[in-house]
């Protein structure tokens, strides 16, 4: 996969360093799912369509593979794979999107909404 087909419109620097970030992503995926092989090199749509059925059969033993369509890269995962993937990633994003969504206040006393107008709004940014 050329830099340069990454982002037609992208300096080589930004195009390298977003081909790097996805091959990251591409190996963080793989390492989630247990894949056993990772090709992060891709393979042409054009090889794909006459070979579809080897590269199915990579990803149905395990391997994560990418496909290119021209300048943008595609992630083939089996169906294992994708509910893996997504058994690892619901439970810890809910978790963490629990916590960031609660209240830095003090777990004594009443709750913000319950104090009246006048009181020490919790919530404001001190000036």
């Amino acid at each position: 996969m050329p830099a340069s087909l990454i982002d037609p419109k992208a300096s080589k620097e930004a195009a390298e360093r977003r081909k790097v970030d996805f091959q990251a992503a591409v190996k963080a995926i793989a390492a989630r799912v247990g894949a056993t092989n990772v090709d992060t090199a891709g393979t042409p749509i054009s090889a794909f369509k006459t070979n579809y059925s080897s590269v199915l059969k990579r990803v149905k033993s395990g391997s994560v593979e990418i496909v290119n369509q021209g300048p943008e890269p595609f992630i083939i995962l089996g169906l294992d794979q994708a509910v893996a993937l997504m058994s690892n990633t619901v439970s810890d994003r809910t978790v963490a999107e629990v916590f960031a969504g609660l209240p830095s206040v003090p777990a004594t006393g009443k709750l913000p909404r319950d104090v009246s107008i006048d009181a020490e709004d919790h919530y404001r940014v001190p000036r």
